[in-house]
């Protein structure tokens, strides 16, 4: 029970934290603190994401188990992308100094930034499809995580900071409904 309530206030306080980012962003970029807090915003995120699995996993163990190989992937991108806003603003890299840097390492930056970036709202969309089809959340709250998941690289791609906030408010409730219904959730196993 204590492990359960865990989880479902790591599925707020992450989104929370990445949620805080765009308000510290520096013309369109992460910076050190808005970089720090996505960076950091996945430890929580993750821990309650497990506790998603746990619960999907009795109903759907192919699907969930590849979901999430997907969160962990796409947090890795996450992360990845955080701590490169920090480094850049602590070094002092341009965006055309550092995308001239990442031109002597197209393999690395490949698998960190283009690879593993999108993944993440690829494992939200598809948290959102399997919370509509277990029925684990009311309806509403799937579609929810899927207009998150649609949100989100929009958000990144336009460096806009009221977008990014408005679509990071969105991902914010999309998970406080889910962090609810695993919150009050009873009798689950936790296999």
């Amino acid at each position: 029970m204590v492990v359960r309530r865990l989880e479902s206030l790591g599925l707020i306080i992450g989104p929370l934290l990445f949620a805080l980012s765009p308000l510290f962003w520096v013309d369109g970029h992460y910076g050190v603190t808005g970089g720090l807090l996505i960076a950091m915003a996945s430890v929580p995120w993750v821990y309650g994401l497990i506790g998603e699995y746990r619960t999907l996993r009795p109903r759907l163990p192919l699907l969930s188990g590849l979901w999430m190989l997907l969160v962990l992937i796409g947090m890795f991108g996450t992360v990845a992308f955080g701590l490169q806003g920090v480094f850049e603003s602590v070094l002092g890299a341009t965006e055309s100094s550092s995308l001239a840097a990442f031109e002597s390492y197209p393999l690395s930056v490949t698998i960190v930034l283009i690879l593993a970036g999108p993944v993440f709202p690829a494992a939200l969309l598809s948290l959102g499809a399997m919370h509509w089809w277990t029925g684990l959340t009311p309806r509403w709250s799937a579609v929810l995580l899927v207009l998150a998941a649609a949100a989100f690289p929009v958000a990144r791609v336009t460096r806009s900071v009221p977008v990014a906030f408005i679509a990071d408010l969105v991902m914010l409730a999309a998970f406080c409904a889910v962090a609810w219904f695993a919150w009050n959730r009873r009798n689950e196993i936790a296999a």
